[in-house]
């Protein structure tokens, strides 16, 4: 198994104050798991912490989190380095707002190259003609590299972060709603995109509050309700006979 999540609550640490309570997943290499609910559910705030990017005086109250085997959580220094050394190579997040995960100071073309020479130690003048390649890849023109960010439409953008993470080609991609604000088509390419990460081997957790767009891609799906899982199961299944009020209710 690539991650697991054992019962895991998030909260600032005072006794009936979690926000996350007593959440549990899984993700094996390649495969998509769906996480479902409305905002305000705590979908973020887990993501948060599987990347270690929680702020105090929110922290993983209780539970464990494995990543290939190895314990992140529960722990001390040295499991809090390893998760500050997994995000970015291993464990990559796409941020809900795509606008502020980039540089607005920084072409998006270095920003590309960037990561592909930490990734894969690539000499700079290789990772920026590798960054062209991969906006091909995604849809967009090569020349693109000399655009900024401020440039670019909301559904560029969130491909160039689909980019840098088919340089990186992360162990498991954490994409937080990433189709919010786009139009029907530019939606589906993203998801499309997101599909083709899968297919190379990369697992996927898939936050999102749109059906549509996860029963497109996820094989199972977590459904989150202030701050539990209260329903889990194969998408198609949990999609066609909810057994949870709240499920049936979002659907």
């Amino acid at each position: 198994m690539l991650l697991e999540v054992d019962k895991v609550s998030i909260g600032p640490g005072g006794e009936g104050q979690d926000i996350v309570r007593q959440v549990s997943l899984s993700l094996e290499r390649g495969q998509v798991f769906g996480l479902l609910g409305a905002s305000g559910s705590g979908k973020t705030l887990l993501a948060y912490a599987l990347c270690g990017l929680l702020s105090p005086p929110l922290r993983i109250c209780g539970g464990t989190i494995r990543f290939a085997g190895e314990i992140l959580h529960p722990g001390g220094r040295r499991e809090r380095s390893r998760i500050a050394r997994l995000r970015g190579r291993h464990i990559f997040m796409m941020f809900q707002s795509a606008s502020s995960a980039l540089n607005p100071y920084m072409t998006v073309g270095k920003q590309i190259a960037e990561t592909l020479e930490q990734a894969h130690r690539l000499k700079a003048k290789a990772a920026l003609r590798e960054a062209g390649l991969l906006l091909e890849r995604v849809g967009l023109r090569a020349d693109l590299v000399n655009a900024y960010p401020h440039q670019l439409s909301g559904g560029m953008q969130q491909r160039i972060l689909i980019a840098i993470a088919l340089g990186i080609r992360p162990d498991i991609l954490i994409a937080d709603e990433p189709t919010t604000g786009l139009d029907a088509a530019a939606a589906l390419h993203v998801l499309k995109l997101l599909r083709a990460l899968q297919e190379e081997g990369t697992a996927l957790l898939f936050i999102s509050h749109d059906i549509r767009a996860v029963a497109f891609l996820a094989e199972r799906t977590g459904v989150m309700c202030k701050g539990r899982i209260v329903e889990a199961g194969r998408t198609e299944q949990l999609l066609a006979a909810p057994q949870h009020d709240y499920t049936r209710e979002l659907i």
